[in-house]
């Protein structure tokens, strides 16, 4: 095996929530806040060591960041790293992920193979990655839980294991290339603050050493235009004394609250599909939408979205997909659909800049899910139009130009959500779709098809491709029961009885899903999914804000805990101060009783 020369971007992000406050420059405000690594950075940083280390090669570590982000640096050389980078310089701050990508992208010299986390708790674009690969010519893949380089002499590969929703996929990459480190792939980097590097050891550089550009907030065509309450807080009725009393009131409680009413009930809209305005030239403003290769519902979501958008504006709306049924998308809101003749995400985004270049769309819209996030990242880097990354909501406004904008809300960290503007065109955004309604389908019509030559990727081979319908179950559940680390893997089977009676969804925490008790699809908060069921049953969760972002649009909030005094209790409707074990099963007799079904 030839050495290998192993590149680890490593972020510095606030310890726990941060506040959600702006700056007079709308930057969210981070100083004076306690810092540390970014828990992927720490599996990225762990990766690089052991592959160099491995192959006689060479690691090196790079930070973008103020001076105090040092310290990331000085743990990872602490950790075995060989070589440290810091970029810092006042021009830099506000940069948003287009921004940051080149700057880190320049700094990056004749590696062989590019880690990254796979996403941050302050922001999850799951973006940079991809970014970076497309700024260097190079295949991409991610989130890996294994890495093993292979050489045959001629060239070299790793082989990976990729980390979906629904399961894993095995791949192999020719290098050099960039990998996203899943938070899953290995024991992370923990080094004791007294044990750590010098500052003397790392190399400290400015923008002066990159190509010329435009940094910070000038340069970057997406940022932070405000932020607003996530509106955790509700009224909650807490209930003490035994099991059998507390799921007596518990279930009286929430029957007076007709949270039951609905349950098992479509989740359809009323509403149906729009139709297109067009506008008074015969041709308003493109919404294009990537129908890629997530579950079906995501994907008929997202595309009724579009419609309303396209119908505020007075345009239409384009849906492009590599093998969805094209009378489905007309249905659901699609005016025209282009046919890709293949999915590898680098050449796709490189044939839909080609063809947007002569259609100049609206905006771009794609799920967040990995196809979608990797093809319209590096769309955004050949557009230069920046990326809104993993929304939760999307409006049009008309400010002062000729041309309606889009603003978008994502989640951020202390119980806020980011109001985040393009000024980019197109506007490209990535959709968490499990928050948008399904809205029924519009009849039949006269529509478009227009096919595009897509060759494959011969960097990257998938060698056990899948993809499931887990995901989307858990997005479209009436019920979601989330679990944390109150409730040992040994025990799931105990919540079957309530699950099968309501008919409900298992999610889970973080921390759940990084013990791999669950799969990563099912994680709930601001580095997974976000849901609106109309119950969401809490088990032995404590209550970070981060979690429960992901179930803010609950219609209602049962909650169970031993420890009165967990944060889940200040945001719920009905709580229940117990031992879930002991009052589970009274909670399925009284259910049963009322014979809700």
């Amino acid at each position: 095996m030839r050495p290998l020369r192993v590149t680890v971007l490593v972020k510095q992000v606030p310890k726990g929530d941060h506040s959600g406050r702006l700056d007079a420059e709308g930057r969210l405000e981070r100083t004076g806040a306690v810092t540390e690594m970014n828990p992927w950075c720490r599996r990225a940083v762990a990766q690089a060591v052991r592959l160099a280390r491995e192959t006689g090669g060479r690691s090196t570590a790079i930070t973008m960041g103020p001076p105090a982000a040092v310290d990331v640096l000085r743990e990872s050389l602490a950790w075995g790293i060989d070589d440290a980078v810091q970029l810092s310089d006042p021009v830099l701050a506000g940069s948003d992920c287009l921004v940051t990508a080149r700057a880190l992208a320049g700094l990056v010299d004749r590696a062989d193979l590019v880690l990254v986390g796979a996403s941050s708790v302050d922001g999850s674009t799951g973006a940079v990655g991809a970014m970076i690969a497309e700024l260097l010519g190079l295949p991409f893949a991610g989130p890996v839980l294994t890495i093993e380089p292979e050489d045959d002499g001629t060239t070299i590969r790793v082989r990976a294991v990729v980390q979906r929703d629904d399961g894993r996929e095995s791949v192999v990459v020719q290098l050099p290339a960039v990998l996203a480190v899943a938070e899953r792939s290995c024991p992370p980097v923990k080094v004791p603050v007294e044990e750590w590097s010098s500052a003397d050891s790392v190399r400290r550089v400015t923008t002066a050493a990159l190509a010329p550009g435009t940094w910070g907030l000038a340069g970057s065509p997406t940022k932070v235009n405000g932020v607003q309450p996530v509106g955790l807080t509700r009224e909650p009725v807490i209930f003490r004394g035994t099991p059998s009393i507390q799921a007596g009131r518990a279930i009286t409680e929430l029957l007076t609250r007709g949270c039951f009413d609905r349950l098992n009930l479509a989740t359809t809209q009323d509403e149906v599909v729009p139709e297109p305005l067009a506008a008074p030239s015969g041709r308003g403003p493109e919404v294009v939408l990537l129908a890629g290769p997530g579950p079906e519902a995501g994907t008929r979501a997202l595309l009724g979205a579009a419609a309303v958008l396209a119908a505020e504006v007075s345009g239409s709306v384009t849906a492009v997909t590599a093998g969805r049924a094209t009378e489905q998308l007309f249905g659901w809101g699609a005016d025209s659909v282009v046919l890709l003749g293949g999915d590898a995400p680098r050449p796709v985004a490189a044939a839909l800049a080609e063809w947007m270049a002569g259609t100049s769309p609206w905006a771009v819209l794609g799920a967040a899910l990995p196809w979608d996030r990797e093809v319209l990242a590096r769309l955004a880097v050949a557009s230069g139009a920046g990326l809104m990354s993993d929304l939760i909501s999307l409006t049009s406004r008309r400010n002062d130009g000729p041309v309606p904008r889009l603003t978008g809300l994502k989640p951020s960290g202390g119980g806020v959500l980011a109001k985040i503007v393009s000024s980019g065109s197109p506007q490209i955004a990535t959709v968490r779709t499990g928050l948008l309604p399904l809205r029924k389908p519009r009849a039949p019509r006269v529509h478009r098809h227009y096919e595009l030559t897509v060759p494959p990727d011969p960097a990257i081979v998938w060698t056990d491709r899948r993809t499931g319908h887990e995901g989307d179950a858990l997005d479209r559940a009436d019920v979601v029961i989330g679990v944390g680390r109150g409730v040992d893997p040994t025990q799931y089977e105990a919540l079957e009885p309530i699950r099968r009676l309501l008919g409900a969804e298992l999610a889970a925490t973080r921390k759940v899903t990084d013990e791999g008790w669950m799969p990563h699809g099912r994680q709930l908060g601001i580095t997974g999914r976000s849901v609106a069921p109309r119950m969401y049953v809490a088990v032995g969760l404590s209550g970070n804000q981060n979690h429960l972002v992901g179930a803010s649009r609950a219609g209602t909030v049962l909650a169970i805990n031993t420890d009165p005094a967990a944060e889940i209790f200040a945001h719920c409707d009905v709580g229940l101060v117990a031992d879930w074990r002991e009052v589970m099963p009274h909670l399925v007799d009284a259910l049963q009783e009322h014979a809700i079904r």
